[in-house]
């Protein structure tokens, strides 16, 4: 009895085994069948139409473009099904070239066309040699030159710096050029006072850094020439420390006859400076002043000025804001 199950057990196996070659030869044969059939499909030729996004040349150096003109071309291209398919995967990429020194003037002011099924031969060779050009959708393009306008405007960088520990800025960030030349329509130049840089990120700084940034493409800017379209930044970092000093209470506007007395007379300043200038400073590259003239009915408390400090220091902080103080004659 054992034995029989046995068997059974057994068959049964070799019957899934079987199968399973079975479906497995059949995968592959369609596997094969269908790989053929692409392949001869593909090797054939087949003409199909595609859009190209385009960039025209040549242009009058005191013209530009009006914004209404055709912004990509369809055409109709001739090639085996390889070719044309590696063309259709590419065509948001890729940027046709048309050249319009040839268009014609149509009788109206600043008013041109432009015969696109002259170009094909010209086209066709931005292509691989296995394509072919038969037709280019519109046949003609209608082309509104306005005179080109050049405005000088200021560059702003977009820059977010998180620095490392006791470290920050010794100068302002460098902007190199600070002013860059932008040439369009009037009355799109118009519209623009200032152009940023593409924002950027910088973490850990704790060294002078040096990049070049893009000038940001926002849409006010897109039928605009930008020149030049990048700059260069330069941060200069260092680390800091903090210093102290005390500094004598100075009165200004002081009556002649009066006598004018602080408590304290003295006050502590803090600043951040950086290390290697450490040294440089002293007491007396500072001003701390209460003014005589800003002394308020029933008060007997003065704001305190810092009306001078050296440069290259930052976080000032003043031990107190007010003094109290007395008059005498």
């Amino acid at each position: 009895m054992n034995s029989s199950i046995f068997k059974n057990k057994t068959v049964d196996g070799k019957e899934r085994v079987r199968m399973n070659r079975r479906l497995f030869t059949f995968l592959i044969c369609l596997l094969l069948s269908s790989f053929f059939w692409l392949t001869m499909s593909l090797s054939k030729e087949y003409t199909i139409t595609l859009a190209f996004p385009v960039k025209y040349t040549n242009l009058p150096k005191d013209k530009i473009l009006s914004s209404n003109i055709s912004k990509s071309v369809e055409l109709d291209i001739k090639s085996k099904g390889f070719n044309l398919l590696l063309n259709k995967l590419k065509q948001q990429k890729d940027t046709l070239l048309i050249d319009i020194k040839d268009c014609k003037p149509s009788g109206f002011k600043n008013h041109y066309y432009l015969n696109t099924n002259f170009k094909i031969e010209k086209i066709t060779k931005q292509f691989s040699n296995d394509i072919k050009v038969l037709k280019i959708n519109p046949d003609t393009i209608f082309i509104d030159f306005t005179k080109k306008v050049t405005k000088r405007v200021p560059v702003r960088s977009k820059i977010l710096i998180d620095f490392d520990t006791q470290y920050q800025l010794k100068d302002s960030i460098e902007c190199m050029p600070t002013f860059i030349n932008i040439s369009g329509s009037l009355e799109d130049i118009e519209k623009i006072n200032f152009v940023e840089t593409v924002p950027v990120s910088l973490t850990k700084v704790n060294k002078f850094t040096k990049f070049t940034l893009s000038i940001l493409q926002t849409s006010n800017l897109k039928m605009l020439e930008i020149n030049p379209s990048s700059v260069e930044i330069k941060i200069k970092v260092s680390k800091f420390t903090e210093g102290n000093l005390e500094l004598p209470i100075e009165i200004t506007n002081l009556p002649k006859g009066y006598n004018l007395k602080t408590f304290p007379d003295k006050i502590q300043v803090k600043y951040n400076i950086a290390y290697a200038d450490f040294e440089k400073i002293h007491s007396n590259q500072f001003r701390a002043v209460v003014d005589y003239k800003k002394i308020e009915s029933g008060s007997n408390k003065l704001k305190i000025n810092l009306i001078k400090s050296p440069q290259g220091i930052s976080n000032i902080k003043l031990s107190d804001e007010k003094v109290e103080f007395i008059i005498r004659k």
